[in-house]
């Protein structure tokens, strides 16, 4: 319910810590430039945040119907971010691989950030490369757990269906990563350099925590009474299995209290009766 008109790592710090005009908060979430990044991990235990996002990230994973100007188009925006960006693209085809680079080499003299797209496409992270196989493929994609994966093939959601290592998934010829940018709705705040192996990209689930609540009547204390106290006595934790002995005593003292089984079974029968 409150706006701070302040950015960078020195925001980071007023969230994590507070000052006299900005309450410290439980979570900083959001992207940020390496500085801000930085920041939320120096404040990390302090505060608690989403995750570190690191330098825009793309897989293109496409076969032989792709169309190499949609791909090396794909590949050229995500490089214009920043020069530590990563663009790649895997293909089982080595001759589409060429049209690939032949169409990203002319795309790019017509982009104005041609220089920082000049730096990304030249570093050891960025390139186009030639799988063996789809299948091949797949396990690549799978295993680079690309921030954002484009899936451009004859059938993307059946290469879909085998990969569950990705930030956001563009499918299809028609679906650019600037579309999930600007305008499909989903957030794009996404984990970069294989993130996405251990978590998703920001989500209302971020905000939200649950809690656990269990309610026990006596029987069913009673039925679990044996696991709880064995388990407890194995671990050396006596005052654990008291805490349920002592719940169940009255049982205990009746026990031994009931005479033998036919008595016992004459005092149901007359309480039936």
């Amino acid at each position: 319910d409150a706006v701070y008109s302040v950015g960078g790592a020195q925001a980071i710090g007023a969230l994590a810590y507070g000052t006299e005009t900005v309450d410290a908060v439980q979570k900083i979430v959001g992207p940020g430039n390496p500085w801000v990044t930085a920041a939320k991990a120096e404040v990390r235990g302090e505060v608690e945040i989403d995750f570190l996002a690191g330098p825009s990230e793309i897989l293109v994973l496409a076969d032989d119907t792709a169309d190499p100007e949609f791909v090396a188009a794909d590949l050229l925006a995500q490089a214009e971010h920043d020069p530590e960006a990563s663009v790649v693209a895997v293909t089982d085809d080595a001759a589409f691989a060429e049209e690939v680079v032949d169409a990203t080499e002319r795309q790019l003299a017509e982009r104005e950030r041609a220089e920082t797209i000049r730096e990304v496409l030249d570093a050891d992270a960025s390139g186009v490369l030639v799988a063996r196989s789809m299948p091949e493929a797949v396990l690549f994609a799978e295993e680079y757990a690309a921030e954002h994966l484009s899936i451009q093939a004859e059938n993307p959601e059946a290469l879909l269906d085998r990969i569950d290592n990705a930030g956001s998934v563009f499918l299809g010829p028609y679906a650019p990563v600037a579309a999930g940018d600007y305008a499909t709705g989903t957030n794009h705040v996404l984990p970069t350099g294989g993130g996405a192996k251990v978590h998703g990209g920001l989500s209302v689930d971020e905000f939200l925590r649950s809690s656990t609540v269990q309610r026990l009547n006596r029987d069913a204390l009673d039925d679990l009474a044996g696991t709880v106290t064995t388990l407890a006595e194995a671990e050396g934790l006596e005052a654990h299995a008291e805490s349920v002995r002592v719940r169940l005593q009255d049982d205990a003292d009746s026990a031994e209290d009931t005479p033998g089984d036919s008595t016992d079974d004459a005092g149901r029968a007359g309480d039936d009766a």
